[in-house]
């Protein structure tokens, strides 16, 4: 495990390579969102004199000290500590890493720990993320956040007006790899294809209106014969839904895969699902399957509150279409307009390269060099 889990595995790194102590509760050969990206990461830092070492940390009663041990040992031989958070665990591991061993601290945060739709404002736990929020930021190096999560981008020139601005960063949104979708072949589909990635969530984030949508579009297409493929989620009430609308044998739930083979069945789609609701929970997120869709090159079917962040960019950007997460008849209109080729995808490659990895890691580079030094 250690091999895969410091980045060292690959041929060794030309030149004397500076080392980040990634404190994470993911490993880079899991099967996850999460784990993916940090191990595309590593390759990039590689490209950039940067050798990733990650620091487990298992947040439970016995797995936290035990993995803030591990980040103390690793930490000696680090030039800077990057704590990545969610859970808020994460950051004390980091934070105690790098009192005891003097090394320079980057606390990243994937989600934020005060403003996060989990947490109910006024509680206890909101209380203590607080506490450590306001210790973060006085005793960090640099607090730095990825565009594109729930932060707003003055949150915390607001929430603490006394603490330097320089001490805080927003980093781009941490976008798709250029190089793996570039270099992937499109799957070959012989049906028209709408193909989702990625998971639900009970209450908030469903196919419902979709599955409306698309039993309306089949009906109004007679001879056709659609399919739409679900990696990731699915269950029973889904299915049901399915039957209900006459879509049933048009539905392909598939399990997640390697995401290697995923970026094939994307690029072969003829339209890639967003689903986002309208729980003001998801109002300013963009999700990480919004950058492989982009990467992907294919028309974007969001189906989400016109006003939320993942619209602006589709709509903005000329990404795809933006469908009210209550218009099923909309979602109809919009797969046909797709399917005859009425809507005309064609984004300016100046925007789609705002939302590519290598963006993103350049300038997390330069973050970690100006802490390092």
């Amino acid at each position: 495990m250690t091999g895969a889990n410091d980045a060292t595995r690959d041929e060794p790194i030309p030149g004397d390579p500076r080392t980040v102590l990634v404190v994470s509760n993911r490993r880079l050969d899991e099967n996850s969102g999460r784990a993916e990206k940090f191990a595309t990461r590593a390759r990039l830092l590689r490209d950039r004199g940067w050798k990733l070492r990650l620091g487990y940390v298992d947040p439970t009663a016995t797995g936290l000290p035990l993995g803030i041990a591990r980040c103390v040992r690793l930490a000696r031989d680090a030039d800077v500590i990057d704590s990545v958070s969610n859970p808020p665990h994460l950051q004390i591991a980091g934070a105690i890493a790098a009192r005891a061993t003097g090394t320079p601290w980057v606390a990243e945060f994937r989600d934020p720990l005060v403003a996060n739709p989990d947490v109910a404002p006024g509680s206890v736990a909101a209380r203590v993320r607080r506490r450590l929020e306001r210790y973060i930021l006085v005793n960090a190096d640099r607090v730095v956040w990825y565009d594109g999560i729930q932060i707003p981008d003055d949150y915390f020139a607001t929430e603490y007006p006394d603490v330097p601005a320089d001490r805080y960063r927003q980093l781009p949104p941490i976008g798709f790899e250029r190089a793996a979708f570039d270099a992937a072949m499109p799957r070959s589909l012989d049906r028209f294809t709408v193909t989702y990635a990625g998971s639900f969530y009970e209450g908030w984030i469903e196919p419902y209106t979709f599955l409306d949508g698309f039993g309306r579009f089949v009906d109004a297409n007679p001879g056709t014969e659609p399919q739409a493929l679900f990696y990731g989620d699915w269950n029973d009430d889904y299915d049901r839904a399915a039957r209900t609308h006459g879509v049933v044998d048009h539905v392909d739930p598939r399990p997640f895969v390697d995401h290697d083979e995923l970026i094939g069945v994307l690029k072969g789609s003829d339209a890639l699902l967003y689903v986002g609701g309208d729980d003001p929970r998801n109002r300013l997120n963009l999700p990480s399957k919004l950058y492989d869709y982009i990467g992907a090159g294919r028309p974007i079917l969001a189906v989400v509150d016109p006003s939320f962040r993942v619209a602006e960019v589709v709509r903005d950007n000329d990404l795809g279409i933006v469908v009210d997460p209550n218009d099923a008849e909309g979602v109809r209109t919009a797969l046909e307009r797709i399917q005859s080729n009425e809507f005309i995808f064609d984004p300016d490659p100046s925007a789609v390269a705002e939302f590519t990895r290598e963006r993103s890691v350049a300038t997390y580079v330069a973050t970690l060099e100006a802490v390092a030094e």
